[in-house]
């Protein structure tokens, strides 16, 4: 059982950074051939545009992904329903359909930093009654 837990957090840990560097990596591309080819602008300045670009895609994608995991390791930890997410965010409960025991976030991800700073304050409203 602490194998797999452990197992499951580290993948939760290195599911952010795999998901920012493969956008990152995808923008430089991108954002690279587009400066060269379409700009015509010289290699060097290419690169530094092309990098700059991967840079901040890298930190939107490792937010996006990280809030993803953190939302739902605290409604899994917590075994939260639709009803009680709904009634925790102050959405609709259909925002945050169950299947097969995992949640799906469909809601847009422009609603994500609403819905972890609630459940993170959850979170540790939860732990003061602990203790």
């Amino acid at each position: 059982m602490t194998i797999k837990k452990g197992r499951s957090e580290m993948k939760r840990s290195l599911f952010p950074v795999i998901y920012g560097v493969i956008s990152a990596l995808i923008a430089f591309i991108a954002a690279l051939f587009i400066c060269w080819r379409n700009f015509k602008l010289s290699l060097p300045i290419s690169v530094l545009v092309a990098g700059i670009l991967a840079i901040g895609f890298f930190m939107l994608s490792y937010f996006r992904g990280h809030a993803s995991s953190e939302i739902k390791r605290i409604a899994a930890k917590y075994q939260l329903s639709d009803q009680e997410l709904a009634k925790i965010t102050g959405l609709r409960p259909s925002d945050f359909p169950i299947y097969h025991d995992r949640l799906q976030l469909i809601l847009p991800k422009r609603y994500w930093p609403q819905v972890l700073t609630a459940l993170q304050k959850y979170e540790q409203e939860r732990e003061q009654m602990k203790l």
